[in-house]
């Protein structure tokens, strides 16, 4: 017996096991027959089903695309690259206010976090921004304009036992221009005192409902401390997070809804974020490192002298 004597569905069920890298790379170019299989949503929808990475959704409103999901894996993941700095600065853009930002340990844990390292800022507003490209993750336009699933912000912050530290974040969901705001959350807790107990506060929203065309996310958040003291003893933060979910749960506890009828408002001071958005530095943009570093050596000094 040959391979072609197989009926469809043996050479369907024997395909579904192959990794979908070699399903692509392979076992598309062997015939005409592999290729309708492997181009199938049936095949896809197997595999995603068998690995949990889809629950059966049954009659889904709009058209879903089940190998881009399996490939992709959109959902219930973390699509903030280095979330804790455990690559360094990779995938950030930053504003190093004082003497900027560093990474660190973490003074305390958070079990669902995939390192216990974090970000700490510095005596002058440090500023950290990373965008995200729903469409680049997985998702695709359709899903996004009709569907709209429910995307959860989530970030932590805290500060040092014997420094008091503020911390503010601004997210937005943007279009494809990456310019018109469809859909924005904002928040500036309460600042937290010096001699705390370094503990992370968690910051949550959820957008819901925010109307079409939502292509990007736009993360940001900023932090320093309250006692302007030279070194890092501003706020830490870490584990931040934009998921992507298909299911909608009613009750959600200490998560603040976002959707197209309601808006957070807070004074963020607009016009000083948006001159900052336009200074980013990199980090090889020395000769400005070295200019930040000559205006507040003078000032450091006697930052030196408090702490001592």
């Amino acid at each position: 017996m040959q391979l072609s004597d197989l009926p469809d569905d043996l050479h369907f069920l024997v395909l579904s096991y192959v990794p979908e890298d070699s399903l692509l790379r392979h076992c598309r170019l062997v015939c005409h027959r592999w290729k309708e299989i492997v181009d199938s949503q049936a095949l896809w929808k197997l595999k995603c089903l068998r690995a949990g990475i889809v629950n059966n959704i049954g009659n889904f409103p709009v058209r879903f695309d089940w190998r881009r999901v399996c490939l992709k894996k959109p959902f219930d993941r973390n699509l903030i690259k280095n979330p804790c700095g455990e690559h360094g600065f990779r995938n950030w853009k930053r504003i190093n206010g004082g003497d900027g930002w560093t990474i660190e340990n973490s003074r305390d844990v958070i079990p669902e976090a995939n390192s216990q390292k974090c970000f700490a800022s510095s005596y002058e507003w440090c500023l950290k921004e990373q965008i995200v490209d729903l469409i680049k993750e997985g998702l695709w336009e359709e899903l996004l304009d009709c569907y709209q699933p429910d995307i959860f912000v989530f970030d932590w912050y805290g500060g040092r036992e014997d420094c008091g530290c503020i911390y503010q974040i601004k997210v937005h969901l943007l279009a494809a221009d990456k310019n018109t705001v469809r859909a924005r959350f904002e928040s500036s807790p309460p600042s937290i005192q010096q001699w705390n107990d370094a503990k992370y506060q968690k910051v949550s929203c959820v957008f819901r409902n925010y109307g079409p065309g939502v292509r990007f996310v736009k993360f940001f958040h900023r932090a320093k401390d309250t006692q302007f003291w030279a070194g890092h003893y501003g706020a830490r933060v870490t584990n931040s997070t934009v998921r992507v979910s298909l299911s909608r749960t009613e009750a959600l506890p200490g998560v603040e809804v976002i959707d197209k009828e309601s808006q957070s408002s807070v004074n963020m001071e607009d016009d000083e974020y948006d001159y900052q958005f336009r200074s980013w530095i990199s980090e090889d943009d020395d000769e400005h490192m070295q200019n930040q570093a000559r205006d507040v050596e003078s000032r450091k000094s006697n930052k030196l002298c408090i702490i001592n």
